[in-house]
Protein backbone atom coordinates (compact mmCIF):
# COMPACT_ATOMS: atom_id res chain seq x y z
CA UNK A 1 0.00 0.00 0.00
CA UNK A 2 2.53 2.47 0.68
CA UNK A 3 4.56 2.06 -2.35
CA UNK A 4 1.17 2.56 -4.14
CA UNK A 5 1.51 5.65 -2.44
CA UNK A 6 4.76 6.46 -3.17
CA UNK A 7 4.29 5.34 -6.71
CA UNK A 8 1.25 8.40 -7.03
CA UNK A 9 2.60 11.07 -5.00
CA UNK A 10 6.03 11.34 -5.24
CA UNK A 11 5.87 13.71 -8.47
CA UNK A 12 3.76 16.28 -7.76
CA UNK A 13 5.01 15.64 -4.00
CA UNK A 14 8.14 17.49 -5.50
CA UNK A 15 6.02 20.35 -7.60
CA UNK A 16 4.16 20.79 -4.04
CA UNK A 17 7.45 21.36 -2.64
CA UNK A 18 8.82 23.87 -5.19
CA UNK A 19 5.73 25.72 -5.41
CA UNK A 20 5.91 25.82 -1.28
CA UNK A 21 9.28 27.36 -1.55
CA UNK A 22 8.55 29.69 -4.19
CA UNK A 23 5.47 30.76 -2.31
CA UNK A 24 6.63 30.90 0.86
CA UNK A 25 10.25 30.52 1.75
CA UNK A 26 12.01 32.98 -1.10
CA UNK A 27 11.96 36.42 0.50
CA UNK A 28 9.78 38.91 -1.80
CA UNK A 29 12.76 41.42 -2.38
CA UNK A 30 14.29 38.30 -4.28
CA UNK A 31 11.09 37.43 -6.80
CA UNK A 32 12.12 38.66 -10.02
CA UNK A 33 10.00 41.32 -11.68
CA UNK A 34 8.81 40.89 -15.10
CA UNK A 35 9.53 43.74 -17.62
CA UNK A 36 7.06 43.52 -20.04
CA UNK A 37 3.31 44.64 -19.86
CA UNK A 38 0.56 41.97 -19.69
CA UNK A 39 -2.95 42.78 -18.91
CA UNK A 40 -3.20 40.23 -15.74
CA UNK A 41 -0.94 40.93 -12.99
CA UNK A 42 2.29 38.54 -13.85
CA UNK A 43 2.00 37.01 -10.22
CA UNK A 44 -1.59 36.15 -10.78
CA UNK A 45 -0.38 34.41 -14.68
CA UNK A 46 2.58 32.44 -12.15
CA UNK A 47 0.34 30.66 -9.38
CA UNK A 48 -1.90 29.92 -12.91
CA UNK A 49 1.01 28.08 -14.57
CA UNK A 50 2.24 27.32 -10.98
CA UNK A 51 -1.10 25.16 -9.97
CA UNK A 52 -1.78 24.08 -14.39
CA UNK A 53 1.66 22.20 -13.41
CA UNK A 54 1.42 20.53 -10.46
CA UNK A 55 -2.62 19.56 -11.15
CA UNK A 56 -0.88 18.34 -14.71
CA UNK A 57 2.04 16.01 -12.83
CA UNK A 58 -0.80 14.94 -10.74
CA UNK A 59 -2.96 13.45 -13.36
CA UNK A 60 -0.36 12.58 -15.82
CA UNK A 61 1.35 10.60 -13.19
CA UNK A 62 -1.68 8.95 -12.53
CA UNK A 63 -3.11 8.40 -15.90
CA UNK A 64 0.13 7.16 -17.41
CA UNK A 65 0.60 4.61 -14.80
CA UNK A 66 -2.82 3.27 -15.61
CA UNK A 67 -2.57 3.59 -19.52
CA UNK A 68 -5.53 5.34 -19.42
CA UNK A 69 -7.86 3.19 -17.82
CA UNK A 70 -8.59 5.27 -14.68
CA UNK A 71 -11.46 6.52 -12.32
CA UNK A 72 -12.21 10.03 -13.33
CA UNK A 73 -13.19 10.74 -9.89
CA UNK A 74 -10.29 9.76 -8.25
CA UNK A 75 -8.31 12.01 -10.83
CA UNK A 76 -10.62 14.86 -9.88
CA UNK A 77 -10.01 14.77 -6.43
CA UNK A 78 -6.24 14.04 -6.47
CA UNK A 79 -5.25 16.04 -9.16
CA UNK A 80 -7.62 18.75 -9.26
CA UNK A 81 -9.16 19.22 -5.49
CA UNK A 82 -6.39 18.81 -3.68
CA UNK A 83 -4.17 21.75 -6.01
CA UNK A 84 -7.11 23.52 -4.76
CA UNK A 85 -6.98 22.95 -1.22
CA UNK A 86 -2.63 23.09 -1.16
CA UNK A 87 -2.78 26.72 -2.63
CA UNK A 88 -5.44 28.04 -0.07
CA UNK A 89 -3.49 26.31 2.47
CA UNK A 90 -0.43 28.06 1.37
CA UNK A 91 -2.15 31.59 1.21
CA UNK A 92 -3.55 31.03 5.07
CA UNK A 93 0.20 30.11 5.87
CA UNK A 94 1.61 32.84 3.88
CA UNK A 95 -1.23 34.85 5.66
CA UNK A 96 -0.30 33.54 9.30
CA UNK A 97 2.94 32.64 9.52
CA UNK A 98 5.53 34.72 6.38
CA UNK A 99 5.68 38.22 7.68
CA UNK A 100 7.22 38.96 3.86
CA UNK A 101 3.99 37.71 2.17
CA UNK A 102 0.45 37.88 2.63
CA UNK A 103 -2.84 35.86 1.66
CA UNK A 104 -4.84 37.09 -1.19
CA UNK A 105 -7.60 35.42 -2.84
CA UNK A 106 -6.62 36.32 -6.35
CA UNK A 107 -3.96 34.08 -5.83
CA UNK A 108 -5.97 31.65 -4.63
CA UNK A 109 -8.78 31.96 -7.46
CA UNK A 110 -5.33 31.61 -10.06
CA UNK A 111 -4.42 28.69 -8.15
CA UNK A 112 -7.90 27.31 -8.77
CA UNK A 113 -8.36 28.21 -12.36
CA UNK A 114 -4.46 26.46 -13.01
CA UNK A 115 -5.41 23.61 -11.51
CA UNK A 116 -9.19 23.10 -13.39
CA UNK A 117 -7.33 24.37 -16.41
CA UNK A 118 -5.45 21.19 -16.66
CA UNK A 119 -8.65 18.98 -16.62
CA UNK A 120 -9.16 19.24 -20.75
CA UNK A 121 -5.38 18.53 -21.29
CA UNK A 122 -5.21 15.45 -18.66
CA UNK A 123 -8.64 14.11 -20.57
CA UNK A 124 -6.71 14.92 -23.69
CA UNK A 125 -3.99 13.04 -22.62
CA UNK A 126 -6.14 10.26 -21.21
CA UNK A 127 -7.64 9.41 -24.92
CA UNK A 128 -4.18 9.91 -26.65
CA UNK A 129 -3.39 6.62 -24.27
CA UNK A 130 -5.98 4.98 -24.93
CA UNK A 131 -6.50 5.19 -28.33
CA UNK A 132 -2.19 4.20 -28.99
CA UNK A 133 -3.30 0.82 -26.60
CA UNK A 134 -5.92 0.19 -28.98
CA UNK A 135 -3.82 0.66 -31.94
CA UNK A 136 -0.92 -1.38 -30.62
CA UNK A 137 -3.42 -3.96 -29.75
CA UNK A 138 -4.94 -4.55 -33.29
CA UNK A 139 -2.07 -3.86 -35.27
Amino acid sequence: MLKKIIKYTWPPAIVALIIFYLCCLIPTDDVPSVAFEFPIPTDKVVHFLMYFGLSAVASINYIYDKNGKIIILKLIVFAILIPILYGGLIEILQHNYFAERSGDWYDFLADALGSLASLPFSLWFRRFLLRRHVEEHYA
